[in-house]
């Protein structure tokens, strides 16, 4: 017990703690406790990110957001308890389905971006928006999660800035150079994670830290159209002004991002929830894994078939017996060869702080670090 709220099993491992599946016994809901534990809560760093999350969270009040319920301190460590929703990240429907098709991407992203905008009227930067943050519920509503390096806009605290923080494969370019950050970063994360959902891939996949931050910062980005070549220019041109290096030439606010993916026309403004799921996306998957099954009952019914009408000529003395041996159709069956494509795996998505060793904690990556002077050559 934690409190009121009997653990029921652990959700997951992240680099701000671990996430329990909660019963609440005196409302008698399920939720969720996101735990910092005594390890980490010893460091003022941890400690200290952790409440931001945690106050961050506290503002908001939408429906395309996790709702925080409460925080408290317990001998456990840190405990934030959270909306418990059932469903999975854009991250696993992506890695299990494939690229979205154009119109299910709108319909995602357009319920992300009225979460985020939200975010932003209330002076929070979540500075992390990438797949595994986005949530699709059972509902097919999406909320926005995990506001462990969100940034409060009203908070001065220099240590807010000069660090960079995020996670590579998504981060914007003033994230990498220290620079401070506003909702135009956000625009940018989220301009590469539609980038991915629509092409199956990332703009951006290096083999070093090093080359990944150059990327971003210096190298233009391939056409979206490049790997999905049926994809509409006027979306190819949305995410390319989403993902611009300079933030004044990205689009200003996340409202305005949202009113040009509406422009395209692919999503009602008024009825562009996915309230009953992806069409066809939940029998994808059932389908795929059938197929094989189906092909070969298929195949067995027609061999059998031939088989039957041959033995009725044979019988009947339609064919002589001494044709030689036939050629057996199950064996050239058991010839045919299946190749199996594997997705290549992109770069490492994991966050850019990350443990030096054992005894201590990742530590993000200062201002003074092994990159500076990259950051000071590329302008940061």
């Amino acid at each position: 017990m934690v409190g009121r709220y009997l653990t029921l099993s652990r959700i997951g491992v992240g680099g701000m703690g671990i996430v329990y599946r909660a019963h609440d016994s005196e409302l008698n809901r399920t939720v969720a406790l996101k735990v910092l534990p005594p390890a980490l809560s010893k460091y003022p760093e941890y400690l200290k990110r952790f409440h931001t999350e945690a106050q961050a969270q506290a503002r908001l009040n939408s429906p395309h957001v996790v709702t925080l319920y409460e925080m408290m301190d317990h001998p456990v460590g840190q405990v934030l308890v959270l909306e418990y929703v059932e469903g999975e990240t854009l991250e696993s429907r992506l890695r299990h389905y494939g690229p979205l098709t154009v119109s299910e991407a709108v319909s995602v992203f357009e319920q992300a971006m009225r979460g985020v905008d939200h975010i932003h009227r209330m002076g929070v930067v979540h500075r992390d928006l990438k797949p595994s943050n986005i949530f699709i519920t059972r509902d097919g509503e999406i909320k926005l999660m995990d506001f462990g390096i969100a940034r409060l806009m009203d908070n001065h605290d220099p240590s807010q800035n000069g660090a960079m923080v995020g996670t590579l494969l998504y981060i914007s370019p003033e994230q990498i150079n220290g620079r401070e950050t506003d909702g135009r970063s956000d625009v940018y994360t989220l301009g590469i994670s539609l980038f991915e959902s629509v092409t199956g891939r990332l703009p951006f996949e290096r083999r070093t830290d090093y080359a990944l931050m150059h990327a971003h910062v210096q190298e233009n980005p391939p056409s979206p159209k490049e790997f999905q070549r049926r994809l509409p220019r006027e979306l190819e041109a949305v995410i390319l002004k989403a993902i611009a290096k300079d933030p004044s030439r990205r689009f200003q606010t996340v409202a305005e991002f949202r009113a040009a993916l509406l422009e395209l026309g692919l999503v009602e403004r008024r009825q562009s929830s996915i309230a009953n799921g992806f069409p066809g996306m939940r029998g994808r998957r059932r389908n795929t894994e059938d197929s094989p099954r189906r092909i070969w009952g298929g195949a067995w019914l027609d061999f059998s078939m031939v088989t039957a009408a041959f033995l009725l000529a044979l019988a009947l003395g339609v064919f002589p017996a001494n044709l030689g041996p036939a050629r057996n159709g199950a064996d050239e069956m058991t010839r045919t060869q299946t190749v199996k494509w594997k997705k290549p795996q992109p770069a490492r998505k994991e966050a850019v702080s990350r443990k030096t060793d054992t005894d201590t904690p990742p530590k993000v990556i200062e201002r003074k670090d092994k990159y500076d002077a990259l950051r000071q050559a590329w302008g940061g």
